[in-house]
């Protein structure tokens, strides 16, 4: 049996152009079936807690309309409502990592969900409480998740910080990237069909 064609894609979860190549990819995992694996790794757009008046933050998510318009499966807003935006790309990284100890399914279901969460109903996914409840939306129990965010917290934070020093060290600098069989790097945001093409000529 031929081996998987392997994706490993890092990401930042409060990147657009991310959330963007997540629709594709999980179209494309869902036509390939065995024949893909896809790896998610962490890397950190916004390093550390900074505050950001809401009338630029707000303005800025004005620039969420041109991924909105380049891909259908997913869904942008401008911010709206008074939660303030997300400080920093760590939270949600690490509740990326508690995700995925329930299985890659949930991973799945909570990466695309917290995603949606954040770009399309303007809720801070770096608030405990705004991810556990995206994390109670997707079927996993709320009290597993909080145990395993808390008490687990200093080990998944260095995996986090782990997945980006090794992008780094690989030359990568911006996200999505999606490295191919650990050689073949692609950025940015492939067209599901750009995708699929790569996964058929490598699996054949």
């Amino acid at each position: 049996m031929t081996a998987p064609v392997r994706f490993t894609v890092w990401s930042d979860f409060l990147c657009p152009w991310c959330y963007v190549a997540a629709a594709r990819l999980e179209a494309v995992r869902r036509e390939a079936g065995d024949a893909l694996r896809v790896e998610w790794k962490s890397f950190l757009l916004r390093a550390v807690p900074e505050e950001r008046p809401m009338h630029r933050f707000r303005a800025y998510t004005e620039s969420w309309l041109r991924p909105a318009r380049a891909e259908p499966a997913t869904r942008f807003a401008i911010w709206s409502g008074d939660n303030p935006p997300p400080t920093h790309s760590m939270p949600s990284a690490i509740a990326g990592k508690v995700a995925a100890s329930f299985g890659e399914d949930a991973f799945d279901r909570f990466h695309l969900a917290l995603m949606h969460a954040y770009f399309a109903e303007s809720r801070d996914i770096s608030d405990r409480a705004e991810i556990l409840d995206v994390a109670a939306g997707c079927g996993l129990d709320a009290e597993t998740f909080a145990a395993r965010l808390d008490g687990r917290s200093a080990e998944l934070e260095a995996a986090v910080l782990a997945d980006h020093k090794d992008a780094l060290g690989r030359g990568i600098a911006a996200v999505p990237t999606v490295v191919v069989d650990g050689e073949h790097i692609l950025s940015g945001a492939l067209q599901t069909a750009q995708y699929l093409k790569i996964l058929t000529r490598l699996a054949s």
